[in-house]
Parts: structure tokens; sequence; C-alpha cells
């Protein structure tokens, strides 16, 4: 499993994201998540830690111009 992880972060890095701003992006996005199943939008199985995780790997997590991160 770790060996996974490693390679994840490789890709991660590839995209000019290290591992670091990665644990800043996917905490910025599990709290939006956490938000939005607070507020009955989503409906989710997954915890939101796991599922930011998911997106941030998959590219669906996108960091914008002022430095914040935002969901696409």
């Amino acid at each position: 499993m770790a060996d996974l992880l490693e390679l994840e972060l490789d890709k991660l890095e590839k995209r000019g994201i290290n591992r670091y701003k990665a644990v800043l992006m996917a905490s910025q996005e599990a709290r939006f998540i956490n938000d939005q199943i607070r507020l009955d939008i989503v409906n989710v199985s997954e915890k939101p830690t796991t599922l930011a995780l998911k997106r941030l790997f998959e590219g669906r997590v996108v960091e914008n111009e002022e430095g914040g991160e935002i969901a696409s």
C-alpha cells in the first residue's frame, strides 16, 4: 500500500503539487465535502477524507489563482 501511495505522490509532483501542498488541498476539499454533507447537498458512502484524496489523485481538485483550492 505504501508503494501505491508513493506512485500517486509521484504523479502529483509531476503536476507541480508537492506532498505538503497535496495535504492542504486534500484537507480543504474534505472540509468542502463535509460542509456539503451537513447541508444535505450530497450523500456519500465514503469518509470525506477518503473521497477528497481520491478526487485529488484523479485531478478533480485544482488550485485557484489566489492559492486556495476548489473542486472541479
